[in-house]
């Protein structure tokens, strides 16, 4: 005698046409999130830990494509590595905190420096706090640098 089937339970076909399309669903709801833009202070946390993490690799280069295309256009890139200097060797960093206005953020840098001068090189890594300023200009967030 055949086995009796429940009507509500759906077939092979149906079960793939169903989990086809709940994935479907899954990956075009994905999608659209991904398209959202991200908050300001999101996006510039990125793009402060992108910059120093070039600065920490001494990629004075990478670190001076953050900086606003006003500072670029007076301080040539051959000229950037000379504002810094080497007192300290820079270990890590961390955003610590972005606060975010209209068109400009406040970026809360945390710095474990090691120092180099030859009076302090016994001293412990040295843990700074400071701030660093970031504007948005034609809807890129750029590290403010002074001339």
């Amino acid at each position: 005698m055949p086995i009796a089937r429940p009507a509500f339970a759906p077939s092979a076909a149906r079960r793939t046409v169903l989990g086809a399309t709940a994935l479907a669903i899954t990956l075009a709801l994905g999608a659209c999130a991904s398209l959202q833009p991200k908050a300001p202070e999101v996006e510039v946390a990125e793009r402060a830990q992108q910059r120093w993490d070039a600065l920490i690799k001494k990629d004075f280069a990478k670190a001076y494509t953050y900086t606003q295309p006003a500072f670029r256009a007076v301080v040539k890139p051959e000229i950037y590595p000379s504002r810094f200097t080497n007192a300290a060797e820079w270990k890590d960093v961390q955003v610590h905190e972005v606060k975010c206005e209209a068109e400009r953020c406040t970026v809360r840098i945390r710095l474990n420096s090691k120092i180099l001068l030859p009076a302090y090189r016994r001293l412990p890594d040295v843990v700074s706090y400071f701030d660093e300023n970031w504007v948005r200009e034609n809807g890129q967030w750029w590290y403010f640098d002074r001339y």
